[in-house]
């Protein structure tokens, strides 16, 4: 009986060997779910304060969070979590929505600028600049009420219109004729080398000349036609 006991004793060593160290017990089921509220926690205090610093109002997700923060003090981890990946969630759609307006805004200011500059220009060389003045007025008083996409729309309007009366008083003139003798289309128009003697400019005419040009491929013996030079 003896001798078997000292076999067992030499061979338990040998079980450690290959076994390795002694198995661990698992981490308890609560234990895990309080780590992953923790966790929670904290990424929904991180996007809360990103959300702050971008200038969003996180009172709302502040307040879902401090239900969290209960409810994880009260040992309820599950939902602390919940809450914790709501309030994270409003934080980060709230950031997401101050960040496009923060750029629409930039976005229209620069418009009205650039309308502002053509507007300048125009007047300068002696055109009558009444009509884009107007949606230059309209853009600001769209942008003062924070509608940015509307004020970006009339102040480009306003510029395109500025860039034609500048085209006009700027740029040389051209006379259609007819298709049987010149062959006149705005390809070949563009295509001239006193234009552009470059057929893939006829866009430039054709913009300039909206006001009498309905269809690009549709033009008239006899229409005088900007020629934008600058």
């Amino acid at each position: 009986m003896k001798k078997k006991i000292n076999i067992f004793i030499l061979m338990f060593p040998a079980v450690l060997l290959l076994t390795g160290c002694p198995r661990r017990e698992p981490v308890p089921e609560v234990e895990v779910s309080r780590l992953e509220a923790e966790l929670a926690l904290a990424r929904a205090r991180s996007e809360i304060y990103d959300a702050q610093e971008a200038g969003a109002d996180v009172s709302e997700p502040e307040i879902i969070l401090a239900g969290a923060q209960a409810s994880f003090d009260a040992g309820n981890y599950a939902r602390a979590k919940s809450e914790a990946e709501r309030a994270g969630e409003l934080a980060r759609r709230l950031r997401a929505e101050m960040l496009a307006g923060v750029r629409s805004r930039e976005d229209a200011a620069a418009a009205i600028e650039r309308a502002e500059m053509l507007i300048s220009r125009a007047k300068g060389l002696g055109g009558d600049v009444s009509e884009p003045e107007n949606l230059l007025s309209e853009a600001r008083i769209k942008f003062d009420g924070e509608d940015y996409p509307e004020s970006i729309e009339l102040a480009d309007r306003a510029a395109a219109l500025a860039q034609r009366i500048i085209d006009s008083l700027t740029a040389d003139t051209y006379t259609v004729g007819t298709w049987e003798r010149d062959r006149d289309c705005l390809w070949n128009i563009a295509a001239r080398r006193n234009i552009y003697n470059d057929p893939w400019k006829w866009k430039r005419i054709y913009r300039a000349n909206e006001d009498k040009i309905t269809d690009p491929d549709l033009i008239y013996p006899g229409q005088r036609l900007i020629i934008p030079r600058d």
